[in-house]
């Protein structure tokens, strides 16, 4: 009986010990308020990903070659490579006048910053010298992999693995690649400092320095178009190369002519959208934006015109895509733009037939092989993926929908396609159409004549 009594005495204690610690933890986040904790959860941009989400595509979030960041960097299938950062922070500093002493002191005054960005931290990256170590060695490979260009590359050996002219042409697009993973990211700030110290310059010109060497190295269509380029430095703040890819996606030249982003109607729950070929029966045409920001999507209801801007696709596209998905998916103050398209583009895209169509107008670039893997790659990566129906594109389905409804002009499409698609059919009914004009006359002019008798 004692030993009941005595067992049921520590069952009370556990329980007191597990309601004094709730009780502790909801006082601590009862004296929070509201505003600290959206700055608490805005410090993080770079995140673990659940597993439900790489699920979606498994491999396509994991880097192959190169781990940036403390995520991966112990992984034994990526360890060849730690050599060979430390040759490129050698290079670096060869180059320069600044010790290694600087940059670890200037990166010392920042560390808790940069950790700050990361998410579920292991210990060992809970250690500030650990920490520092690894956003200079990573950081500095990375500045050296992105100005890997015909001069940059005399400061290594032509047969350099990873440096070399070689390299540019067959490890550079893999390392990339894994450059553009959420879980493989490496915090703007690291960069601006770095920058800073190796050019002597502020931190202000420093980002714009960093910011232009991410989208020469990752968005060359950008970087070649100079007056966009300089109004995208000058706009642009990101968290990290992903995230600056992300938002050059997004970008739109004040030069674009503008169109008014519109809203679904409060009435309007849900809408969704037939594929291109099915709206093209319906009567709709399709024309290139002016611009290749993926926002650039809209539909004149009037004319039945929808204006989609072109996309290029190939072995890449998928990683990219479905990170800056990934970002957003879990980042709030990314928004969902990237999210939408690759939902709209999912619904518009249904078949080969689709493709060929788009391409037809010029809207798609395939270096995939064929028009079937093409719509079998946005049909993939819009599986678990939603239109905003706050937003532009939610309208913009909604309207497609309700003019392919409208009976006149499915009428018009039908005659259209029908009969107007062969130059030969076409003169067949028009002489048809014609005869039975010649008839109708005929035919009055006989009623006419017998009336007069």
């Amino acid at each position: 009986m004692a030993m009941i009594n005595n067992h049921s005495s520590v069952s009370i204690e556990r329980e007191r010990s597990w309601v004094i610690d709730l009780e502790k933890k909801l006082t601590c986040n009862n004296a929070a308020n509201l505003c600290d904790e959206e700055i608490q959860w805005k410090k993080p941009s770079i995140f673990r990903l659940p597993e439900f989400v790489k699920m979606i595509k498994p491999g396509v979030f994991t880097p192959k070659v190169v781990a940036l960041g403390p995520y991966h960097h112990h992984k034994s299938d990526l360890q060849p490579l730690e050599s060979h950062k430390e040759r490129a922070l050698h290079n670096f500093l060869k180059r320069g006048v600044k010790s290694l002493d600087v940059y670890v002191r200037v990166m010392m005054g920042v560390v808790e910053k940069l950790q700050c960005s990361y998410v579920d931290l292991e210990e060992e990256w809970k250690n500030q010298d650990n920490f520092t170590k690894l956003m200079i060695i990573d950081g500095c490979f990375m500045l050296e992999v992105m100005r890997l260009d015909v001069n940059h590359c005399k400061h290594y050996a032509p047969s350099d693995p990873f440096f070399g002219s070689h390299a540019m042409k067959h490890k550079v697009p893999y390392m990339r690649r894994d450059m553009l993973m959420l879980e493989n990211q490496l915090p703007i700030l690291v960069f601006k400092k770095l920058v800073s110290i190796e050019m002597d310059v502020d931190e202000s010109e420093a980002e714009c320095i960093v910011t232009e060497l991410v989208v020469r190295f990752f968005v060359p269509r950008i970087y070649n178009k100079k007056d966009n380029l300089t109004e995208f430095i000058k706009s642009i703040h990101g968290f990290h190369a992903l995230d600056i890819y992300r938002r050059s996606q997004l970008f739109i030249s004040s030069k674009t002519p503008q169109f008014q982003i519109r809203k679904l109607p409060a009435y309007v729950t849900n809408a969704v959208m037939r594929s291109a070929a099915r709206q093209r029966e319906a009567g709709i045409k399709f024309k290139r934006s002016h611009s290749s920001a993926l926002t650039t999507i809209s539909f004149d209801s009037r004319r039945g015109v929808l204006t989609l801007p072109e996309v290029t696709v190939d072995d890449s596209t998928e990683y990219e895509f479905l990170n800056m998905v990934a970002l957003e998916h879990i980042h709030a103050a990314s928004g969902s733009d990237v999210s939408s398209y690759v939902a709209f583009m999912g619904a518009l895209v249904d078949s080969a037939e689709d493709v060929q169509l788009l391409h037809r107008h010029g809207m798609v670039k395939n270096g995939l092989g064929s028009d079937e893997d093409f719509a079998k790659l946005f049909s993939r990566m819009s599986q678990e993926v939603i239109v905003d129906q706050g937003g532009n594109l939610g309208f913009v389905q909604w309207e497609v929908e309700q003019y392919c409804q409208r009976r006149w002009n499915k009428c018009c499409a039908y005659l259209k396609h029908t009969y107007c698609r062969n130059p030969w059919t076409l003169i067949s009914v028009f002489a048809a159409g014609f005869a039975i004009f010649l008839t109708l006359v005929s035919t009055v002019v006989s009623f006419l004549q017998w009336k007069k008798v």
